[in-house]
């Protein structure tokens, strides 16, 4: 199928695309610091620039350039990255309940990230077919169990 995005909605696309990775590296990468830095200094200021993004800054025009599963997919990933924001800036909980709460929030950011991601390539490469939405759920399905499996191997 040929690509049919006009130069703008491509930008757009590419810009989510950059901005949900970066947000979830940072998430993913930099636990570590942000829970030793909170746990030692119970400072949640880190936080902020942690979760930083220019998607909370779009405006409805902005994203009215993406097709609608991408909004949607968007929206769900920002969304649960902003849970997951909200508890740390306001949770109560004990430290090792933060860190396993933490630790789940970011395998289910990171499998939304993934599906998100699979559906900007497909929109930009311009491979969007009627079964697109079906291959790329068995895609995720896939991408879940191996974290299942993942996770078994951790269990002592």
């Amino acid at each position: 199928m040929k690509n049919t995005h006009t130069n703008l909605a491509e930008r757009y696309l590419i810009l989510i695309k950059i901005d949900s990775e970066n947000l979830f590296e940072r998430i993913k990468e930099r636990e570590k610091i942000y829970m030793e830095h909170f746990s030692a200094k119970r400072d949640r200021n880190i936080f902020d620039e942690v979760f930083v993004n220019r998607y909370a800054q779009a405006s409805m025009f902005d994203l009215a350039h993406l097709p609608s599963e991408v909004i949607e997919l968007a929206n769900d990933f920002y969304t649960t990255v902003d849970l997951l924001y909200w508890y740390l800036m306001h949770t109560e909980d004990m430290p090792n309940a933060i860190e396993d709460e933490v630790i789940r929030n970011i395998a289910l950011i990171g499998k939304k990230f993934t599906v998100l991601t699979l559906y900007i390539d497909a929109e930009l490469s311009g491979e969007i077919s009627n079964n697109k939405s079906e291959d790329l759920t068995k895609s995720n399905d896939l991408f879940i169990q191996e974290d299942d499996l993942n996770a078994l191997e951790d269990i002592p």
